[in-house]
């Protein structure tokens, strides 16, 4: 309750400020979880105490769900506000990612003892009965149902939910009939028990608490003054200090810069230069300090798009300066006043002497580089002269161009692609294509400045001769958190999908792992469903050489209820999962009996499903009870124990 009043508090704030678009899709998902999160605490508070411990783990399950994918969609959202906002963001991520939703110990006991109390609860014999009113004691007591009142609220919320539920979910109607039953006929029996025994009961909350683990030492360890940035309050892993002498993390005091304050955040005083010093010692003393504590000090750019670092030597900013002062002997836009460009090709200082040479190249090359962001305005073959020359960099230096990018230089650098596939000029979509990927690779952190724009340029790429390293750049992209969300809103999902059925097994790998990759976000996987990913799944679990990509696909994809419904609907998908059980390989097994058991955990008619849909499914989870992993053995049990209610009770 307290992080989504948290959360909730500031959506307006972010609404307020208007992200740009790429930020729209993570902001209207934050509004929908908060929506659903809402809804899940409702339901917990008008819902039944006995209920609510019959099924304890499912809701904090659903609570660390609902976790997760706020903390995402805020990740995503806070990179696209100002800074001030920004910060207030990332302080709420911590304390979602800082939360544990812990279950009293009172009520898990109570949940176990009714758990195995009305497993068989449809047989209502004279011995089965005793023993349940014993459970339903044991679990009243726990739970402090302690007056009539209390008894009336219980039977009052059973009702509520025996309307909700309906016929689509047998057992569950059942479980609450049953309960209502004992409680109707020995509720004052009960409630005579427990007020005897009041005073012996303790004044414990059974309710879902979200705090910090006792045992997580490292939160109170509290990092000195001097290691916090002004800004964030948070702890420095970038220390630079400015010309008012007060040191901020790079990241926070760079973003300040960049929306248009010359002032210091601290002092408020006017700066007569917005140059940043690296602060070196700070920066080992933090180290030491962190070591000590055993404290792992992270990157505040992770997760985030990073901004232009000011301390390269090779900057755009410096190479700007560069272009400037070479004057119309390199560019010149107005093509009456000269040149657009002077031939790079061209030896322009002529030398024998070799240092003489390699100073010809680095200028050759600090000139391409400073012409990037003007790339468009030059003519074709000026364009592909700098992108050859600055992929040439770009290999001889892995750290090149680290920092030395501008906003948008991944659109420009896609558009230019694009344009030579449609002038046809092969060499320069294989150079274009060779930078995008080797840029990618390379910079990690300005791979996520690749916004849903550039993406859906590349859609026109995927059917040209470069698509295989097209391919392999959205691998690389997909790979990065904060371009999920971007790559599904682009509309190249579709064109993917496509690749899928052709016979060119080099790309529909590539296209199985892309969406591999995306199927670790819980956001996108809504997408992938609802483009129908997983029919398109079938014939790679049949006969492939991908079928161990295919059935991660579906594993990762079954951690959303829908997934669930459309793996049980899809012809063919419950039966080619289930021979998976009986392969030689533990990892399959383990991954087959996963998705099987989301599939069953949802509705009863789908465990009917899978066992009419295969024979085998019985020995093979037996055999897997008895010698799989660790999680395919439990995933198997359940499994097991559920086909069995389903056989007792007749269903």
């Amino acid at each position: 309750m307290k992080s989504v009043h948290r959360v909730s508090s500031v959506i307006p704030q972010i609404e307020a400020a208007r992200p740009r678009s790429s930020a729209m899709l993570a902001l209207s998902s934050l509004t929908c979880e908060i929506e659903k999160a809402k809804q899940l605490l409702h339901y917990c508070s008008e819902s039944s105490k006995l209920y609510l411990a019959l099924t304890s783990d499912a809701i904090a399950r659903r609570c660390q769900r609902s976790r997760n994918l706020l903390e995402r969609s805020l990740d995503v959202v806070r990179n696209s506000v100002p800074v001030l906002l920004a910060i207030e963001i990332c302080h709420i991520v911590d304390e979602l990612r800082n939360a544990k939703f812990i279950l009293d110990p009172s009520e898990v006991e109570a949940g176990k003892v009714l758990r195995e109390s009305l497993r068989p609860h449809l047989s209502i014999t004279v011995p089965t009965e005793r023993l349940d009113i014993g459970a339903l004691k044991f679990a009243a007591s726990k739970l402090h149902i302690m007056s009539r009142r209390d008894i009336v609220i219980e039977k009052r919320s059973i009702k509520n939910l025996l309307r909700k539920v309906g016929d689509g979910n047998p057992a569950k109607k059942e479980r609450l009939k049953f309960l209502f039953y004992l409680l109707d006929k020995y509720g004052n029996s009960i409630v005579t028990e427990q007020q005897e025994n009041a005073i012996l009961s303790g004044d414990k909350t059974s309710e879902f608490q979200t705090s910090r683990s006792s045992n997580d030492a490292k939160a109170d360890v509290v990092p000195p003054d001097k290691f916090k940035c002004p800004l964030s309050l948070r702890l420095m892993y970038d220390p630079v200090t400015i010309a008012s002498g007060v040191t901020f993390e790079r990241m926070w005091i760079q973003r300040w810069f960049d929306e248009g304050y010359d002032t210091c955040p601290k002092t408020k005083e006017k700066l007569s230069h917005q140059s940043l010093a690296p602060d070196s010692f700070l920066k080992h003393e933090i180290s030491k300090w962190c070591v000590e504590y055993g404290i792992r000090n992270i990157d505040p750019s992770r997760g985030a798009e990073t901004l232009c670092s000011s301390e390269s030597s090779m900057s755009i900013n410096s190479l700007g300066s560069l272009a400037h002062g070479y004057g119309d002997s390199i560019y010149n836009p107005d093509p009456s006043n000269g040149k657009v460009l002077n031939d790079l090709s061209s030896n322009s200082i002529q030398s024998d002497d070799s240092d003489q040479r390699c100073e010809t190249s680095t200028l050759r090359t600090l000139r391409s580089l400073a012409l990037l962001p003007k790339l468009k305005e030059l003519k074709w073959e000026s364009q592909c002269d700098v992108v050859e020359d600055t992929k040439n960099y770009l290999d001889r230096d892995d750290q090149a161009l680290g920092s030395a990018t501008f906003e948008n230089f991944l659109t420009l650098l896609v558009q230019f692609l694009v344009d030579a596939h449609d002038q046809g000029d092969l060499k320069a979509q294989r150079t274009g294509s060779q930078l995008l990927l080797t840029y990618v690779s390379k910079n990690r952190y300005e791979a996520t400045c690749f916004d849903k724009g550039a993406f859906s340029l590349l859609i026109s790429l995927l059917d040209s001769e470069v698509s295989e390293q097209v391919l392999a750049t959205l691998e690389v992209l997909s790979a990065h958190e904060n371009c999920r969300p971007e790559i599904a809103a682009s509309g190249i999902l579709g064109p993917i999908f496509k690749i899928l059925g052709s016979q060119n097994r080099i790309l529909q790998e590539s296209a199985l792992k892309i969406l591999n990759n995306l199927s670790h976000d819980c956001y996108v996987c809504q997408h992938l469903i609802y483009l129908g990913c997983i029919p398109k799944m079938i014939p790679f679990l049949q006969s492939s050489p991908f079928t161990k990509l295919a059935l991660t696909i579906l594993k990762n994809l079954c951690n959303s209820e829908e997934a669930s419904a459309s793996i049980a609907e899809t012809d063919k998908c419950i039966a080619s999962v289930a021979e998976f059980l009986e392969s030689a390989s533990s990892e399959d097994q383990e991954y087959a009996v996963a998705i099987l058991h989301s599939v069953c955990h949802e509705q009863v008619r789908y465990c009917k499903l899978v066992l009419e849909e295969s024979f085998a499914v019985y020995p093979a989870l037996i055999n897997i009870k008895t010698n799989g992993s660790d999680k395919a053995k439990a995933s198997a049990s359940e499994l097991l124990r559920l086909f069995q209610v389903i056989e007792h009770d007749g269903l």
